[in-house]
């Protein structure tokens, strides 16, 4: 099974793993992403199988595995992806052989640190891949993380308690409400699972605020 991709260091210290086909990318992705984040602590900084993985994301939603169909892009620190496989006990699929491919390129080739990014994205141009690196940036540049805390700190109660509602009911872990906020109003803003009771002019509003301060 081979399965298409790059990889490209696209900001300093911030790698994206391009792979056009969505479900690949997905499933390339899933493990090390919800070790990261996931909303469940049977998963989340835990050695797990994906099968059980599979069965757990089938029963929370109630119509099957769809998780290549409901994310798109992906984002994670180099540490946490470095963690989870050093606690792999084995190979289960195509895909975990190929993250430890892109490990050992991203360690060995690029001399990736710990405090290095890596995104999953379908190209290197389109707003999933900004909304990505607007992650990577609040992780490794202090500045910009400033910045964009600021301004979610000055958000209004009932506009910070909505999105914050939306994006836990998407699906994200809470302790990326504030990343996922700065990302999604400068590059997602229109998705109303994201902005539901919150006006699409404040949130437009609110999206060239964020960017005039990012300069992404």
């Amino acid at each position: 099974m081979k399965i298409k991709h790059y990889i490209k260091e696209v900001k300093p210290n911030i790698f994206a793993v391009v792979i056009k086909n969505k479900y690949d990318r997905a499933m390339l992705f899933c493990r090390a992403q919800e070790y990261y984040e996931s909303p469940s602590p049977k998963f989340r900084g835990k050695q797990f199988s994906i099968w059980d993985y599979m069965k757990w994301y089938d029963e929370q939603n109630g119509w099957g595995f769809s998780y290549g169909s409901d994310w798109s892009g992906f984002n994670i620190p180099l540490r946490q992806i470095n963690d989870c496989y050093n606690k792999l006990n084995k190979i289960e699929s195509p895909y975990d052989k190929l993250m430890y491919d892109i490990l050992a390129v991203l360690n060995l080739k690029y001399l990736a640190t710990n405090e290095s990014y890596v995104i999953g994205c379908g190209d290197t141009k389109g707003d999933i891949f900004k909304h990505e690196v607007c992650h990577g940036l609040y992780y490794t540049n202090k500045e910009y993380k400033k910045k964009m805390d600021a301004l979610t700190k000055g958000l209004p109660k009932k506009y910070y308690e909505a999105f914050k509602k939306n994006i836990l009911k998407m699906g994200y872990a809470a302790k990326v409400v504030d990343d996922e906020i700065q990302a999604y109003l400068q590059y997602g803003y229109e998705n109303e699972d994201f902005g539901k009771g919150v006006d699409i002019s404040v949130r437009i509003e609110y999206s060239s605020l964020y960017k005039q301060q990012s300069k992404l």
